[in-house]
Protein backbone atom coordinates (compact mmCIF):
# COMPACT_ATOMS: atom_id res chain seq x y z
CA UNK A 1 0.00 0.00 0.00
CA UNK A 2 1.90 3.15 -1.13
CA UNK A 3 0.67 6.49 0.58
CA UNK A 4 0.35 9.63 -1.55
CA UNK A 5 1.20 12.92 -0.30
CA UNK A 6 -1.40 15.55 -0.91
CA UNK A 7 -0.29 18.59 -3.25
CA UNK A 8 1.16 21.17 -1.74
CA UNK A 9 0.67 23.52 -4.14
CA UNK A 10 -0.94 26.66 -3.06
CA UNK A 11 -3.71 28.20 -4.61
CA UNK A 12 -3.23 31.62 -6.34
CA UNK A 13 -5.07 34.38 -6.61
CA UNK A 14 -5.04 34.21 -10.73
CA UNK A 15 -6.44 30.61 -10.55
CA UNK A 16 -9.33 32.00 -8.15
CA UNK A 17 -10.08 34.27 -11.24
CA UNK A 18 -10.14 31.80 -13.18
CA UNK A 19 -12.29 29.22 -11.64
CA UNK A 20 -14.43 32.64 -11.37
CA UNK A 21 -14.66 33.54 -14.49
CA UNK A 22 -15.67 30.17 -15.34
CA UNK A 23 -18.82 30.22 -12.71
CA UNK A 24 -20.20 33.40 -13.01
CA UNK A 25 -21.73 33.30 -16.89
CA UNK A 26 -23.28 29.83 -15.09
CA UNK A 27 -24.62 31.36 -12.37
CA UNK A 28 -25.66 34.38 -14.55
CA UNK A 29 -27.38 32.47 -17.00
CA UNK A 30 -29.32 30.33 -13.73
CA UNK A 31 -29.87 33.81 -12.19
CA UNK A 32 -31.67 35.05 -15.47
CA UNK A 33 -34.20 31.84 -16.47
CA UNK A 34 -35.06 31.90 -12.74
CA UNK A 35 -36.06 35.51 -11.92
CA UNK A 36 -37.64 35.89 -16.02
CA UNK A 37 -40.27 33.32 -14.33
CA UNK A 38 -40.59 34.87 -11.02
CA UNK A 39 -41.34 38.23 -12.36
CA UNK A 40 -43.54 37.03 -15.22
CA UNK A 41 -46.37 36.83 -12.80
CA UNK A 42 -45.55 40.79 -11.94
CA UNK A 43 -45.35 41.57 -15.33
CA UNK A 44 -48.16 40.45 -16.39
CA UNK A 45 -49.93 42.51 -13.62
CA UNK A 46 -48.21 45.52 -13.89
CA UNK A 47 -48.19 45.21 -18.06
CA UNK A 48 -43.94 46.63 -17.23
CA UNK A 49 -42.27 44.71 -19.28
CA UNK A 50 -38.74 46.35 -19.38
CA UNK A 51 -38.25 44.35 -15.92
CA UNK A 52 -38.04 41.56 -17.91
CA UNK A 53 -35.43 43.37 -20.79
CA UNK A 54 -33.41 44.82 -17.23
CA UNK A 55 -32.55 41.31 -16.40
CA UNK A 56 -31.81 39.88 -19.75
CA UNK A 57 -29.74 42.53 -20.27
CA UNK A 58 -27.53 42.59 -16.94
CA UNK A 59 -27.87 38.76 -16.86
CA UNK A 60 -25.98 38.79 -21.23
CA UNK A 61 -23.48 41.64 -19.74
CA UNK A 62 -22.52 39.69 -16.79
CA UNK A 63 -21.86 36.37 -18.74
CA UNK A 64 -19.80 38.92 -21.98
CA UNK A 65 -17.66 40.20 -19.45
CA UNK A 66 -16.59 37.52 -17.69
CA UNK A 67 -15.85 36.08 -21.08
CA UNK A 68 -13.90 39.12 -22.10
CA UNK A 69 -12.13 39.05 -18.58
CA UNK A 70 -11.41 35.24 -19.32
CA UNK A 71 -10.27 36.01 -23.37
CA UNK A 72 -7.72 38.51 -21.48
CA UNK A 73 -6.45 36.15 -19.13
CA UNK A 74 -5.97 33.32 -22.41
CA UNK A 75 -4.24 36.40 -24.49
CA UNK A 76 -1.96 36.98 -21.91
CA UNK A 77 -0.90 33.79 -20.80
CA UNK A 78 -0.67 32.89 -24.87
CA UNK A 79 2.18 35.18 -24.79
CA UNK A 80 3.61 33.70 -22.02
CA UNK A 81 6.71 31.37 -23.72
CA UNK A 82 6.61 28.98 -20.72
CA UNK A 83 6.23 25.01 -20.68
CA UNK A 84 5.14 24.67 -17.10
CA UNK A 85 2.33 22.61 -16.18
CA UNK A 86 0.73 25.35 -14.43
CA UNK A 87 0.46 27.84 -17.36
CA UNK A 88 -0.96 24.83 -19.42
CA UNK A 89 -3.53 24.68 -16.86
CA UNK A 90 -4.47 28.33 -16.49
CA UNK A 91 -4.59 28.81 -20.55
CA UNK A 92 -6.90 25.70 -20.51
CA UNK A 93 -9.32 27.44 -17.32
CA UNK A 94 -9.00 30.54 -19.40
CA UNK A 95 -10.07 28.87 -23.22
CA UNK A 96 -12.76 27.15 -20.78
CA UNK A 97 -14.22 30.38 -19.26
CA UNK A 98 -14.47 31.47 -22.91
CA UNK A 99 -16.12 29.19 -24.45
CA UNK A 100 -18.82 29.02 -21.34
CA UNK A 101 -19.09 32.46 -21.31
CA UNK A 102 -19.82 32.31 -25.04
CA UNK A 103 -22.39 29.39 -24.46
CA UNK A 104 -24.52 31.09 -21.73
CA UNK A 105 -24.37 34.57 -23.71
CA UNK A 106 -26.17 32.65 -26.33
CA UNK A 107 -28.77 30.84 -24.11
CA UNK A 108 -29.65 34.12 -22.15
CA UNK A 109 -30.04 35.35 -25.49
CA UNK A 110 -32.23 32.89 -26.66
CA UNK A 111 -34.47 33.60 -23.36
CA UNK A 112 -34.74 37.14 -24.41
CA UNK A 113 -35.95 35.92 -27.54
CA UNK A 114 -39.58 35.07 -26.36
CA UNK A 115 -39.55 38.40 -24.26
CA UNK A 116 -39.37 40.27 -26.95
CA UNK A 117 -41.11 38.65 -29.91
CA UNK A 118 -44.37 37.59 -27.96
CA UNK A 119 -46.60 39.09 -25.52
CA UNK A 120 -46.38 37.43 -22.27
CA UNK A 121 -49.69 37.38 -20.58
CA UNK A 122 -51.85 36.60 -23.52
Amino acid sequence: MSSTKPSTRRVEREDVLLWLFLCVPVVAWIAAQQVSFLVAGSICTTGHRWVLYLVMGSAFATAASAGAASWTKWKALASTKSADRIVTYRRFMALGGVLLAGMCAVSIFSLAIPAALHRLCD
